[in-house]
């Protein structure tokens, strides 16, 4: 009975440990996510293009999974983009990286792990349409992370 319950004990601390390390390595991961660069913006009307990952979500692609679809200006670019910032600041855990007059880049820190996600806007006045584009910086899978924030997003852009 002894040998049972050192087993036990044992494999239990190897257990907790194993847990704790990955922890440390995934949260070490999105930490790490903060110093990395992209090369994002709009070039002939196009937001970046999408990652071979599946961790990204864009107005602007082919790819069925990857595919959201765009949003309607609201009035002028101008008053567009503030809406789109008013609803970013609503969202919370995101910075404004970059802005210009038709153009937003936020990035987005989830809250445990730290991840830092990429989520730019477009505004397009000829077809009166904003593109977006969300994407995880690090890993393969954001399970469905980007999906949800546009979801999130488009929700509050259209009240």
């Amino acid at each position: 009975m002894i040998k049972a319950s050192v087993f036990i004990k044992w494999t239990f601390i190897i257990f907790c440990a194993l847990v704790l390390a990955g922890l440390f390595f995934f949260r070490h991961l999105g930490t790490k996510s903060a110093d990395m660069t992209m090369q994002l913006g709009v070039t002939n009307g196009q937001l970046t293009a999408m990652p071979t990952t599946p961790n990204a979500v864009s107005s602007q692609t082919d790819i069925k999974d990857k595919y959201v679809a765009p949003l309607p200006m609201q009035g002028t670019v101008q008053q567009t983009k503030n809406k789109i910032l008013q609803c970013l600041q609503a969202m919370g855990n995101n910075t404004i990286a970059s802005q210009d007059a038709d153009y937003v880049h936020a990035v987005f820190v989830t809250p445990f792990m730290q991840y830092h996600d990429d989520v730019e806007f477009y505004i397009d006045p000829q077809t009166q349409n904003v593109q977006f584009r969300s994407a995880s910086r690090v890993g393969k899978s954001d399970f469905g992370a980007n999906r949800a924030r546009y979801e999130k997003f488009k929700t509050l852009y259209l009240q």
